[in-house]
């Protein structure tokens, strides 16, 4: 999917609004209106864009490549990031410096065998990186997730690491208690709750795996 021309004017007004501590839902239906933006482009702009400040907060917290031994995962925050590449949806960086998708899933997994597939690539991925251990959390309420922990734990082992995988009624909340050295998430709420380091764990991937050019909306605005 390619946003329209209007698109980047959109994006300058609604970071403007929000550096003047607009509403975030007001500015994106004003903006959204006034430059009659897609579902999707507004989707962008919601989870693509924020203020100066939390941009500079976020991306303070972000390692590109952590020396650490080992690592927590926001399960399903990352698999269905690659899930959704590889099924052609819209993938874009934040103004935070984060990748993120367009959303979608929403608690619901398809196309089962593409997403062991990509969880396979990615747990050998982080084993290249010299991982050694990794930590990966599921929410329950997703269909099929005491499965998926059961496969997920299978492909750990596999790919040479030490681990486990662990269902949660909300992953988020056990991460944001967790005493984890590194997170791979994009979720918001819990970088803007931890201090970090956070590693961009789906981006690192699919740039070396599959050399993507990503929407980068954090080259749109100055950090």
């Amino acid at each position: 999917m390619d946003v329209s021309p209007a698109f980047r004017e959109a994006a300058e007004d609604y970071f403007t609004l929000l550096n003047k501590q607009y509403p975030e839902k007001a500015s994106i239906a004003l903006v959204g209106d006034r430059y009659r933006l897609t579902k999707d482009e507004r989707m962008i702009l919601f989870r693509g864009i924020t203020s100066h400040a939390k941009a500079l907060s976020r991306r303070s917290k972000l390692s590109p490549s952590p020396r650490l031994p080992e690592i927590h995962i926001d399960g399903y925050n990352v698999l269905f990031t690659l899930l959704n590449y590889r099924l052609g949806k819209l993938l874009f960086i934040g103004n935070d410096g984060y990748l993120r998708d367009a959303g979608g899933t929403h608690g619901r997994l398809t196309h089962g065998e593409l997403f062991l597939e990509m969880a396979k690539d990615f747990f050998s991925h982080l084993s290249t990186l010299g991982f050694q251990r990794v930590q990966v959390y599921l929410d329950s309420p997703v269909s099929h997730s005491a499965l998926h922990a059961e496969e997920i734990r299978d492909l750990i082992r596999k790919s040479g690491l030490e681990g486990d995988c662990t269902l949660w009624d909300s992953a988020d909340y056990r991460l944001k208690r967790a005493s984890a050295p590194c997170i791979a998430s994009s979720d918001t709420a819990i970088i803007d709750a931890l201090p970090g380091p956070f590693f961009d764990a789906a981006r690192s991937f699919l740039e070396e795996r599959y050399k993507p050019k990503f929407l980068d909306l954090s080259s749109w605005f100055t950090p």
